[in-house]
């Protein structure tokens, strides 16, 4: 009887013990629907909060957010072709059409938009950001702004689009381009090209006076880098140490936009295809990660530049920002490479780990990399909802089902509370 009771009175206080550690300990919790054949619907965005979405067609980069006051922005609009990306690249895969190729990736995303969009919002975007000038984060912008109309839009060198050279003549060939081209320079819009250092340029719309430490911080564009102090700006490289390097020609994603989104506590980092490998030959300022992560600072959410390609995610980019949670949003069988992987998941002992969230894995990475790769992304398939409470002291990570446009939960992570 003594022993059972000891038995019993240990089982509990371990029990407690527990509770208390998975409560209180920080680590990722993973809290399931309740009940499988009836999953929760997302909650309708309400004022005060600040939602991001990473909406997943399957082609590429689109995140639509909607800020405290009901202004809404999206960061890119990709549209790349599978077919043709597979035949120019093989053997590399692209992911497959999400939920299916009923419908284009523009037709998709408006779907999803107009299910989240806030009714003062009109169905409308306010702010679109084109980050930079690749198919698959710019590709379905002109088609998503026929259903959903866009009020106001940012890239990185309207008007004269001359950096490093003339775009428009060296894309002359380039019907995507030239589409956006027109679109950009029409009267349905209004164009505006980067203001690196402002903290201005994107900014609440409707009750700003409400939430006065909301704020958007353009951090990069082209050669350009944010200093860290008021909106102050140093030119980490000219245009024409670009095109020497490559020989008449250029790179796109080192010339990417990047952003960091402050809410209170909460801080979020997005850079498109920004780069950030040393070595390997490549020029010093091909680096473009470590000057910017040391103006960004910690943050709570960031996005992987490049879709987590091996030219980025740096190491110290990773140390710098130390994210408690992490989107990769996928499209290709290369992403990510394994070392970025490797630098995600390391954390110093008794360290907090990382929530790793994809919006798409590629059958053919999982076979590649092994059981222990797939172990360490709490989530490899779905739309990503990143939900900052009011104030920004504590934000909830939700996925939801890509295969229908209702909005239902498949798994949710937090709160956690920002640092």
């Amino acid at each position: 009887m003594i022993r059972f009771t000891s038995f019993l009175t240990m089982f509990f206080l371990k029990s407690i013990a527990i509770c208390c550690f998975i409560g209180f300990s920080g680590l990722t919790l993973v809290a399931q629907t309740p009940n499988a054949t009836a999953p929760e619907k997302l909650k309708t965005w309400s004022e005060g909060y600040l939602d991001i979405h990473f909406i997943n067609t399957g082609r590429g980069d689109l995140s639509f957010l909607i800020l405290p006051d009901g202004t809404t922005a999206l960061i890119d609009a990709g549209n790349l072709q599978k077919n043709e990306f597979e035949a120019k690249y093989a053997p590399l895969k692209a992911t497959n059409p999400v939920p299916n190729d009923s419908l284009s990736a523009a037709a998709w995303a408006a779907r999803y938009i107009r299910n989240v969009i806030p009714s003062k919002a009109l169905l409308a975007i306010d702010y679109a950001i084109v980050t930079h000038f690749h198919d698959d984060h710019y590709g379905s912008l002109v088609a998503l702004s026929k259903l959903v109309p866009i009020k106001n839009l940012i890239d990185r060198n309207f008007p004269d689009y001359t950096y490093p050279f003339d775009l428009k003549q060296f894309l002359s060939k380039n019907a995507i381009f030239q589409s956006y081209l027109s679109f950009a320079k029409s009267d349905t819009v209004h164009t505006q090209g980067a203001k690196v250092g402002s903290a201005s340029q994107i900014k609440l719309l409707h009750a700003p006076q409400r939430y006065p430490t909301f704020q958007v911080r353009n951090v990069k564009a082209n050669g350009s880098i944010w200093t860290g102090k008021d909106d102050q700006v140093f030119t980490y490289f000219e245009a024409s140490d670009m095109v020497q390097y490559y020989e008449g020609k250029y790179n796109e994603n080192p010339l990417s936009l990047a952003f960091k989104i402050s809410y209170g506590d909460f801080d979020y980092f997005t850079g498109g295809d920004n780069t950030g490998l040393q070595g390997f030959g490549l020029p010093a300022w091909f680096d473009v990660e470590t000057p910017m992560a040391k103006v960004v600072g910690k943050v709570e959410v960031t996005t992987l530049n490049h879709h987590g390609n091996r030219d980025a995610t740096n190491g110290f980019f990773v140390k710098t920002l130390d994210p408690k949670v992490v989107v990769q949003q996928l499209w290709c069988s290369d992403h990510p490479g394994q070392e970025v992987y490797q630098r995600l998941i390391y954390k110093e002992k008794d360290a907090e780990g990382r929530v790793i969230l994809s919006t798409n894995m590629h059958p053919e990475t999982l076979v590649t990399y092994g059981p222990w790769f797939k172990d360490n992304y709490q989530s490899t398939q779905g739309h990503i909802v990143v939900r900052v409470a009011p104030g920004g002291k504590e934000y909830t990570v939700y996925v939801l089902d890509d295969l229908n446009q209702d909005g239902m939960v498949k798994k949710v992570f937090g709160p956690f509370y920002s640092k």
